[in-house]
């Protein structure tokens, strides 16, 4: 044997788009990857091998015929035979071929499970179809395998055979019994297909020359038919391929038991040889790193290394941690090395062996020559920034600074990118309006100096007259008299008024040269109002405030005032004492402080509980009280650590920490992590992905952390806790923007944790690895183009709907992408909310684009000038002010009017202040709300009593004043009192009042977050001071009673105390009662029951009142509340009731001990959870009121069989079968229609099972150009019978509605199934062939060809033609094609200045299907072909000009007798708005479709289309020709169309162009209807599309010519 055959092995590079396919399909094609010598050398192997001849001595695994013994056409199979024959062991072996399938598998490297020969000689029988899965007893459940024929394989000789994408289906086909030569060979497979609600499979035959290959899953349901031929065999030998890093699942079968270690799950390679591994071994390794900052001194470096173990292992430098595995020896080493060279040798000794290994670390600096520096042009502002400039650094290829060294501050990176922000300080301007400002940056000691324009270089402006302050209160500013706090850190305030012409506010400063930021809350560009605060500082100071001279120069005014801090009335000190039960512990406060309302915050470790008043008050009132609360120990937590913080303003003074018990460890088993995946979802509206863990754990996890956000068992979707799969669905988030780590917790509290590129294992070494789409990083200049559908935007009392369109060659489409919009009433919402994403919009990758885009709403009433917005990607952030000055802007005009302050009180009337109670009283407030331009909505008052923390809440909207508007509107708020009463203050605690535009005034007194006085509604009246929202009441009658009433009786609705946390509907029910009060109960205040978790979780259930039992004595309540899934589980669910409260003014409650003591059945229950096929929908993607995907978030969904819609608004009920399953947690649907009204959707799944009904609410979307979609006028039913009759079709008021197959406007036209068209390689033409119904040598062909674009001016002049003659060709998959090629324009000296590029793709459909174009839902019947067409923007001569994209339609008749006639006709369709085309010949026809609608810069707006006279057509008797086009409007960006085309056959002719006067109907046709189904231009790709059509003219005619002859 020739060693050379050996390198006739490709190497191959596998490609994202074969990874795609792979995934979709289950399956890929590669050809030409042996040498046929090398294919005849490993062919003449085979005779010898099933003859017994192992070269090696070693018997196969499997050998599966004997000649004289076994069945001479079954067919042959030999397993292992690398054991047998060491040339077949060099190809088994071979690198490249491991290579390529660990890329196409994401996989670190791979090894052999086994190989396989199979021979099946002429007529030799079929194999099984089967799963090689259910074979494999690894973990990860993953394998591949490569099947290589050594012959020409086809459905002839009983090739393999694919059901496409079963790989997903759920249902496994076992270890099968009959697999050679079964009765049925696919009954296995199609009782799998029929279980997931598939009748007919789609089949894919592997046809491959010599020398290709085939590579499919192993789950992917494969087998093979009998060899049909009597003279070819089918040879083919088969590697199937594991991940290196599987180890054995417990339990294995006896196929790969046998090779299984007794005590321990590895896989050793003795059996199963690792074939290719991207972990290197080295004997000289050589690493290059460099500095963490741009002119450090060092570098920082982490190696592993890994040995036999058993090995010793030392190191003079490289010292350090050792880490052992099963049958590793691991050492760990990091730490720093300065610039140069460290060159280190690591000795290693085992037994009598030394081997001496040379490690040379290098600290560089970066090659300066490679690398240029950027700036912004000027000085930024935004918001939450302030005054910033980004300088970014090209040519660093992959390497990040983590900082960038400047003389005097390092500046930090954004995310992990080269792009880095300086803040100027706001000082800098002052009377440098105009200035040019320079940084230094050093790198690699060498220093850079940068440039950068003032922010205000060539602003104009504002006048100093129109620039003035207003203090409120106004009585403080250089005055004696003082300002208290109006509530916690609610300090004065000032307006700052100014005609400016720029949209950024200027700053005031205190007199420490500490810039206030400000806020804009009011006006146009003719008067702006901004508002800001002056916090933090108490006693007298003196604030300035900086403006801007028309000279460009600057001005201070000196403000001076006196400001007092809020009084806390602070007691002292918290101090806890601890009781602990066997799993519990108990904290009590003692009374030596009063109560303030503020909230407590209790934290152990990572986990956090934040309650007030009631929670914990077991007695007292505020001046005097009783707190005592238990909590679940988490034992064996360490470090045990208790926090509690009572929060009173900035400085907690109320803390208290202490260690809690721990216990012993039982069993310090760590959880271990078996496999991981990331999947991004695509579809909907999501930047998310999902992450599936599949881990180990002996004593069960209790929680899993990403990123230090804790997940429970909720996220639990298969199996159990002690050996389960995890799914979290992720997505940007304000706490993480990236995967950095993950743990799993058991209920011990072991856990594994790992960081990105962590070693999970090391025998063999399995790397937790994120994806690159959530590593990469990404700069301006990763975005090819960035547009809007619309650029100038009015957005008075109008919101502004737009797109985003955004082109990158570099940005992975599967890459996390989210719009923030950082104007001022969307950081409004954001502050509010506290979610810097909150109205945040996703970037999604459009895959009929090929390019990201993104619908968002901009708030109406907002700021004039530039849109400023973020583009969050997973490392961090783009500014639209990064994107240059050159980059499309988003306008909005000076007309619109900014509101960005909420409502506000304008007068406070109380009702009965300083009352004297003899009698049931009311007392209260009448107010008055102002809100001037977008008018008052609703709002909620909280008022509490200050010595009993009586809560009374008021929720209130416009519908509910007194009298007045949305601008000003007056209301009343009333608390009833009983003649049993104390003495005390009602006091206004918290407010939240919002206008029509959702803009929000916000106050709470006392708050855990910092205060913002900007948005109190107070601000009208501060200059009053806080009596206007404190009442007093005095009680005639003082009462006394300060007993805690008997708990009579506590119980829950729980069966065997047992809550089963796995279900949706999991509710517990709690009814309890207490001996009635001798003052009785205080109206309208209701206790509450506290359900306590572990780490701190908790839920509230606010009671109802039954009775007042009279007669007993006693006080009834109830409440009832629903568990979230997981809640609790594994372990204890503690009760407790706080919030009683008599009309003396003594609250009460009952703490869990109470509990315990007095009702030991009841104070808790315990929590269990299981994992089961019921489909329950938890949450949903936004979808707008457009319509269109939906992604849809809950668990067990993996067998979701199609989603049931119902729309509110119209009252239809659909059904939409689902279009892609994400594990257990998500289901996309697409085809949702337009509606602005709530909608139902429920998930049925293939068992029949029914998921919870879940309702909706679309987001009111409008398209940037609302869309005017036109109507055809109705057509009179015709036809006989009329419309085909009633098994044909039905007469409606608009013309005849067809059922399938039937087509046409009289349904007298059938559908007949053709075979798919042969792919043309060189353009986008398409012949369809078909015999007549006269012979079968007559024969029909149907041409359709894109035939050009035309440039037509104003008057529908052709001033330009384009017309297309090369074409790239490429197979995308089964059925579907692209086709590329460009018109290139230059300027006249061969300089190209623009390119327009034309993408069109062609798919054939063979089964009926439903498709969405433009929300318009379309049926592509069989036999339809598809055209989708993009074109890129496209230069217009005139801005009145459009273009015309020119179709041919042709039917051709090859049978010349003298009964033959044509005709044509055009007109409108009924059921779809759309025009057609029918051309005839005989008794056939050509059947066009064109819809009226096309999707234009991202807009649906209308298309016509039109029969055009203007080209030579080469009609006749013989022939029907027709040219149509379709009108394509002036646009930006991108544009798309879809026709459809089919073929039909007349029996009924009307007089047309006849041989012998006969010609063909409208009406009765039965045929064939091909569809050209999808022309897409986009205003993007702009798709010019020329097909020519010379080529099949001319094999038409020599048919024609030679048809003739023979008739002659």
């Amino acid at each position: 044997m020739d060693k050379s055959l050996l390198e006739n092995i490709k190497k191959v590079e596998i490609t994202k788009k074969q990874i795609s396919q792979f995934k979709e399909k289950g399956f890929i094609q590669i050809d030409d990857v042996f040498s046929v010598d090398l294919i005849n050398e490993i062919r003449s192997t085979v005779e010898p091998l099933f003859q017994g001849k192992f070269s090696t001595g070693i018997w196969p695994d499997e050998w599966n015929y004997r000649k004289g013994l076994s069945i001479e056409n079954s067919t042959r199979e030999i397993v292992n035979i690398w054991k047998c024959n060491p040339f077949i062991a060099k190809i088994v072996f071979n690198e490249n071929i491991g290579k390529m399938v660990s890329e196409l598998m994401g996989w670190s490297g791979c090894r052999v499970a086994q190989d396989e020969l199979f021979w099946k000689p002429q007529s030799g029988g079929s194999v099984g179809y089967h799963q090689d899965g259910p074979y494999m007893d690894f973990i990860p459940f993953e394998t591949v395998a490569v099947w290589v024929p050594l012959n020409d394989v086809s459905i002839e000789n009983g090739t393999l055979e694919y059901a496409i994408g079963s790989h997903k289906w759920k249902t496994s086909s076992g270890v099968i019994d009959d697999f050679h030569n079964p009765m049925k060979f696919k009954l296995k497979m199609e009782d799998a297909a029929r279980i997931e609600g598939i009748e007919k499979p789609d089949i894919h035959h592997v046809t491959l020359k010599r020398g290709g290959i085939s590579l499919h899953d192993g789950m992917l349901w494969h087998g093979s038919s009998k060899n049909s031929s009597t003279t070819k065999e089918r040879c083919a030998f088969a590697f199937h391929f594991i991940p290196e890093n599987c180890v054995f699942k417990e339990n294995p079968g006896y196929i790969y038991g046998r090779y299984k270690f007794f005590d321990n799950n590895r896989v050793d390679e003795s059996f199963f040889p690792i074939t290719y591994s991207s972990i290197e071994e080295f004997q000289s390794q050589k690493y290059l790193y460099y500095t963490q900052s741009s002119d450090g001194t060092f570098c920082d470096f982490n190696l592993i290394f890994s040995f036999e173990k058993g090995a010793k292992y030392s190191s003079a430098v490289l010292s350090g941690t050792v880490l052992y595995s099963d049958s590793y020896y691991v050492v760990k080493s990091s730490g720093h090395i300065n610039v140069g060279s460290l060159i280190s040798n690591i000795s290693v000794e085992l037994g009598s062996l030394t081997s001496v290994y040379s490690v040379n670390l290098t600290c560089a600096l970066i090659d300066l020559s490679t690398i240029s520096l950027e700036i912004d042009d000027r000085i930024k502002y935004e918001d939450r920034l302030g005054y910033y400039s980004t300088i970014t650094i090209n040519g660093m290829d992959y390497h990040r600074f983590d900082e960038l060294d400047t003389p005097n501050e390092s500046l930090k990176s954004i995310g992990n990118s080269n792009n880095y922000i300086r803040i100027w300080n706001s000082f800098i301007f002052e009377n440098k309006m105009n200035d040019t400002f320079t940084i230094q940056v050093h790198i690699s000691r060498k220093v850079f100096y940068l440039q950068t324009k003032s922010f205000y270089y060539n602003v104009p402006p504002p006048s100093l007259d129109s620039q003035y302050i207003e203090v409120i209160p106004n009585y403080i500013v250089n005055s004696s008299l003082s300002f208290t706090d109006f509530g916690y850190y609610y300090s004065p305030l000032f307006y700052y008024i100014s005609d400016t012409h720029t949209s950024v506010p200027y700053q005031i400063y205190s007199s420490n040269n500490f810039p206030f930021k400000t806020k804009l809350i009011l006006g146009n560009k003719n008067k702006i109002k901004s508002i800001g605060s002056f916090k933090y500082y108490y006693g007298v100071r003196s604030f300035e405030v900086f403006f801007l001279k028309e000279d460009s120069s600057s001005f201070r005014q000196t403000l001076n005032m006196n400001i007092t801090e809020f009084p806390s009335n602070f007691l002292g000190k918290i101090q806890a004492h601890l009781v602990y039960y066997p799993q519990l512990f108990s904290i009590s406060f003692p009374s030596n402080f009063s109560y303030n309302f503020f909230d407590c915050k209790y934290s152990i470790n990572s986990y956090n509980f934040i309650s007030g008043w009631p929670f914990g008050f077991i007695s007292g009132n505020n001046n005097n009280f009783k707190h005592f609360s238990v909590f679940i120990n988490p034992l064996y937590l360490s470090p045990n650590t208790l926090d509690i913080s009572a929060n009173i303003g900035y400085q907690p003074p109320l803390a208290f920490s202490t260690a809690l018990a721990t216990a012993p460890i039982p069993d310090d088993t760590k959880p271990i992590l078996l496999n991981y995946s990331f999947t991004r979802l695509r579809g909907g509206r999501n930047s998310k992905i999902l992450i599936t863990l599949n881990i180990e754990s002996k004593n069960g996890i209790q929680a899993i952390e990403l990123n230090q956000v804790a997940f429970g068992l909720e996220i639990l979707v298969s199996g159990t806790n002690k050996n389960g799969t995890y799914e979290i669905i992720f997505q940007l988030s304000d706490l993480a923007f990236n995967v950095y780590n993950i743990r799993g917790i058991d209920i011990y509290s072991n856990s594994f944790f790992y960081n990105n590129n962590d070693a999970i294992r090391y025998d063999p070494l399995f790397i937790f690895k994120i994806p690159d789409y959530l590593v990469n990083s990404y700069k301006t200049n990763s975005f090819n183009n960035i547009s809007f559908a619309k650029n100038n935007l009015n957005l008075l009392n109008s919101a502004g709907y737009n797109t985003m369109y955004l082109n990158s060659s570099t940005i992975d489409p599967d890459a996390l992408l989210v719009l923030v919009l950082t104007d001022p009433i969307s950081s409004s919402y954001q502050t509010i909310e506290d979610s810097l994403l909150y109205g945040s919009f996703p970037i999604v990758y459009d895959s009929n684009l090929k390019i990201f885009t993104c619908d968002f709403i901009i708030p109406s009433n907002n700021l004039f000038g530039e849109l400023t917005y973020f583009i969050y990607h997973i490392n961090g952030l783009i500014t639209s002010n990064q994107l240059g000055y050159n980059s499309p802007k988003i306008i909005i005009d000076d007309e619109t009017y900014l509101d960005n302050q909420g409502p506000l009180f304008n007068s406070f009337l109380k009702v009965n202040e300083n009352v004297i109670i003899y009698d049931n009283a009311l007392i209260g407030w009448i107010f008055n709300i102002t809100d001037d331009f977008n008018g008052f909505s609703s709002g909620i008052i909280t008022v509490r009593g200050s010595l009993d923390s009586s809560k009374y809440i008021f929720k209130f909207t416009l519908a509910d004043a007194i009298a007045g508007n949305k601008f000003n509107s007056q209301y009343q708020i009333l608390i009833p009192l009983s003649k049993q009463c104390i003495s005390q203050s009602y006091i206004i605690t918290n407010v939240i009042l919002r206008d029509t535009n959702n803009i929000s005034s916000v106050y709470n007194i006392y708050s855990f977050q910092n205060s913002d006085p900007t948005i109190t509604p107070f601000i009208n009246i501060y200059q009053y001071g806080m009596e206007y929202i404190q009442l007093s009441v005095t009680c005639q009658t003082g009462i006394v009673d300060q007993t805690t009433p008997t708990l009579l009786s506590f119980k829950h609705s729980l069966t065997n105390s047992m809550a089963d946390v796995s279900k949706i509907d999991s509710s517990i029910t709690f009814d309890f009662s207490i001996a009635t009060p001798p003052t009785g109960i205080k109206q309208k205040q209701l206790p509450v029951v506290y359900i306590l978790a572990k780490n701190l979780k908790s839920i509230e259930c606010v009671s109802e009142l039954v009775v007042i039992d009279n007669i007993y004595g006693s006080t009834n309540f109830t409440c009832t509340t629903t568990l979230p899934i997981g809640f609790g589980y594994p372990g204890l669910l503690l009760f407790s009731i706080y919030g009683f409260i008599n009309n003396a003014g003594y609250y009460f409650g009952y703490s869990t001990s109470d509990l315990l003591s007095s009702f030991p059945s009841s104070y808790y229950v315990n929590t269990t959870f299981s994992v089961n096929d019921e489909p329950i929908i938890q949450s949903t993607d936004n979808i707008f009121s457009t319509g269109g995907s939906l992604m849809i978030y809950g668990r067990s969904l993996s067998n979701t069989k199609h989603v049931s819609i119902y729309y509110s608004e119209t009252g239809v009920q659909s059904t939409l079968i689902q279009d892609a399953i994400y594990g257990s947690s998500a289901v996309l649907i697409n085809s949702i229609a337009e509606t602005s009204k709530p909608f139902k959707i429920q998930i049925i799944t293939t068992s029949g099972l029914k998921s919870n009904e879940y309702w909706v609410n679309p987001i009111y979307f409008e398209s940037p150009t609302t869309p005017v979609i036109p109507t055809n006028p109705p057509q009179k039913c015709s036809g006989n019978p009329e419309c085909g009759g009633k098994s044909q079709g039905y007469c409606s008021p608009n013309g005849c509605i067809c059922y399938s197959p039937w087509i046409g406007t009289t349904c007298q036209s059938k559908v007949i199934v053709v075979p798919q068209p042969e792919v043309n390689p060189n353009e986008p033409s398409t012949n369809i062939i078909t015999n007549s119904t006269k012979s079968e040598t007559s024969s029909l062909v149907g041409v359709i060809s894109i035939i050009s674009l035309r440039e037509l001016d104003v008057n529908n002049k052709v001033i330009k033609t384009f017309k297309f003659d090369k074409w790239n060709q490429t197979n995308l998959e089964k059925n579907k094609n692209i086709y590329s090629t460009s018109i290139k324009f230059d300027d006249g000296n061969n300089n190209i200045i623009n390119n327009c590029f034309i993408n069109v793709e062609t798919q054939w459909y063979e089964e009926l299907t439903n498709i969405t174009f433009a929300n318009q839902l379309l049926v592509m019947n069989p036999s339809t072909l598809k055209y989708n067409i993009n074109i890129t923007a496209y230069p217009f001569q005139s801005k009145l000009n459009t273009l015309q994209l020119v179709i041919r339609a042709k039917l051709i008749q090859n049978d010349y007798d003298d009964d033959v006639c044509s005709n044509q006709e055009f007109g409108n369709t009924v059921a779809d708005n759309s025009d057609f085309i029918q051309l005839s010949v005989k008794d056939h026809s050509l059947y066009g479709r064109f819809v009226k609608r096309g999707i234009v810069d991202g807009r649906i707006l209308s298309i016509d289309n039109v029969k055009l006279e203007d080209l030579d057509d080469e009609s006749n008797y013989y022939t029907s020709d027709s040219f149509i086009g379709i009108a394509i409007p002036q646009y930006t960006n991108l544009i798309q169309l879809d026709p459809d085309f089919g073929l039909l056959v007349d029996s009924s002719p009307t007089d047309s162009m006849c041989k012998k006067g006969r010609s063909l109907s409208k009406g009765a046709m039965i045929g064939i209807i091909v569809g050209c189904v999808g022309f897409v231009i986009v205003v993007v790709i702009v798709v010019a599309l020329l097909v020519k059509y010379k080529y099949h003219l001319r094999n038409i005619k020599s048919v024609i010519k030679m048809d003739q002859i023979k008739n002659n």
